[in-house]
């Protein structure tokens, strides 16, 4: 299973970032840039071959990918002076070549999650965290999603089980209100009807529940929401794969913003702290996420996607939002901001990044201890 488990992981991680690597490489070649090296992992390297300048090569160590290009990141004044350089290019086609990963994991994203959409008749689902946020496109039903079923309760008796999702309860559905909580809490020791969707069958099942008589919990569950997102217009089934994109991207946008409300609020840094994951936490999570089957493995690969494209946007030392900016800024005074000045800036960068690289997997390995190991 670990090995099952490890290579899975290493598909999920290394699909993103090899993606984007791959969008620097192709907007250098595109603008007449040489690459000197695009490879799959990294060095050692098991198998090498150049062809028009490139040397291609496949790494033992599989996490992600990497390539060189010829004059970027390094101070050499005859580089510089060659037409092949990334120097030696203009604004234009150095912006292109920066934002070209960032440009390409969108496509990746947009691109699987139209497969996905068009393979689900065009209906996604999305666990919630805010439960009043409300998608900006395609129709939303946010239905109950079972995470806890307690023990001895009707619920346990019925084989309710965590993940499964409550449609309907003596007929009413059950989205976007609280019908669950009204037809369970008034019918105390009655007996129920509920539509229960099945996660592990994935269908749909019709269950006969005699309530407690506890009237806080007389099914006895916790849960939370799941919503189900339909594009049924023409033009929400074509571009499906951006507005869905666009709908992760916004939601992702207002979580983090809830998180950093809540973090001033209750002066404490502990809620974005545990938010943030590097490799160790993306194999916790493709550890569990994988368990619900390819369908869903394909989804996460397409957020890690979106979130590897958001994250190389901002404005840090190294990532290619700064690079970016550092191309604008030297367009207005290339004596004042010269690439010396951003080659010291994105070493100094990098010590912060290697620290927060540090915190992330050690935070990573206490948060997740109990799924990795």
């Amino acid at each position: 299973m670990l090995i099952a488990d490890l290579i899975i992981f290493i598909v999920v991680l290394s699909s993103v970032v090899i993606v984007h690597e791959f969008g620097h490489f192709f907007f250098a070649k595109k603008t007449g840039v040489k690459v000197e090296e695009f490879g799959i992992g990294f060095p050692p390297k098991l198998w090498k071959k150049i062809k028009n300048g490139t040397e291609y090569f496949i790494g033992l160590i599989p996490f992600g990918g990497m390539n060189k290009i010829y004059g970027m990141d390094e101070i050499d004044d005859e580089k510089d002076k060659d037409p092949q350089s990334y120097e030696g290019r203009g604004p234009l086609a150095k912006s292109l070549i920066c934002l070209g990963g960032v440009f390409m994991n969108l496509v990746f994203a947009v691109i699987l999650f139209y497969l996905l959409i068009v393979s689900s008749s065009f209906q996604m689902s999305q666990n919630m965290v805010l439960s009043q946020y409300h998608f900006p496109f395609g129709e939303q039903k946010n239905y109950p999603l079972i995470v806890e079923v307690y023990e001895n309760t009707p619920a346990e008796a019925a084989g309710i089980q965590p993940k499964d999702i409550i449609l309907a309860v003596n007929g009413r559905d059950t989205a976007n209100g609280d019908v669950l909580d009204f037809e369970t809490e008034n019918n105390p020791g009655k007996e129920v009807s509920l539509t229960v969707l099945n996660k592990q069958t994935k269908e749909v099942e019709e269950l006969k529940v005699t309530l407690g008589a506890d009237k806080e919990k007389p099914l006895g569950i916790a849960y939370g929401e799941m919503a189900f997102i339909s594009y049924n217009t023409l033009s929400e089934k074509v571009f499906s794969g951006f507005l869905h994109s666009w709908n992760i991207l916004d939601y992702s946008f207002s979580v983090f913003g809830s998180l950093i409300g809540y973090s001033f609020e209750n002066r404490t840094a502990k809620p974005l702290a545990y938010s943030m994951t590097g490799p160790v936490g993306i194999y916790a999570i493709t550890k569990i996420i994988s368990q619900d089957g390819w369908f869903q493995t394909v989804n996460l690969i397409a957020i890690l996607s979106l979130a590897l494209a958001f994250s190389n946007l901002l404005p840090l030392p190294a990532l290619d939002g700064a690079k970016f900016i550092f191309i604008v800024l030297s367009v207005i005074n290339k004596r004042v901001f010269s690439k010396k000045l951003e080659m010291a800036i994105e070493q100094a960068g990098m010590f912060l990044l290697i620290f927060l690289a540090v915190f992330v997997v050690f935070k990573d390995f206490v948060q997740f201890k109990e799924i990795i190991f």
